[in-house]
């Protein structure tokens, strides 16, 4: 994908990260987590094989970030991550979908993830794209020994798999106002 990147604050960009977004990338982390992944841990990732970055950029600037981990044929969200500034514009949905899009290409047809059972923000967003629960990790987070949901979307790569993700795009974009480039 290509490093371009729009200035308009009422198109979002999204693209692969790479290296010179580190900076932007750490910034998000840190202020989006209690015990944040480390600059060199988030380095490794941009650069680890089977790893699917990408950024969301507004206003020439990244926004948000996730992380997306292909194994065989099944994909891991690892991450995800918006800068408070930018919260509430539906940018953590839009790069969920652009990473369930990524995982597709790269021919997952399941996306697991896990997140915070206190995080109602995130258990309602991957419920309305898709998300089943499928268990609990206790005593997942190592800084509050918080439990974590794991939730799956199954199926991606078939018809009806496409056709969910092709009606949640569409949903996104006439809910938003924003303009979406896919770099």
């Amino acid at each position: 994908m290509a490093a371009a990147v729009s200035g308009s604050r009422d198109t979002v960009t999204i693209r692969h990260a790479d290296l010179a977004d580190l900076d932007c990338i750490v910034r998000i982390e840190a202020q989006s987590f209690p015990t944040p992944w480390s600059r060199s841990l988030l380095s490794t990732e941009l650069r680890q094989p089977g790893s699917i970055y990408l950024v969301a950029v507004l206003g020439g600037v990244v926004a948000g970030f996730i992380g997306l981990w292909h194994v065989m044929d099944h994909g891991h969200i690892c991450t995800l991550a918006v800068d408070p500034d930018a919260r509430g514009q539906g940018l953590g949905e839009l790069l969920v979908l652009a990473a369930l899009d990524a995982a597709v290409g790269v021919g997952s047809d399941v996306v697991h993830l896990e997140y915070r059972v206190g995080n109602a923000p995130a258990a309602a967003l991957y419920e309305k794209l898709g998300f089943e629960r499928v268990g609990l990790r206790k005593g997942y987070y190592s800084d509050t020994g918080e439990d974590a949901i794991l939730a799956s979307v199954r199926q991606l790569s078939t018809d009806e798999g496409r056709a969910r993700l092709d009606e949640a795009w569409q949903r996104w974009k006439s809910e938003r106002g924003l303009q979406v480039a896919v770099e």
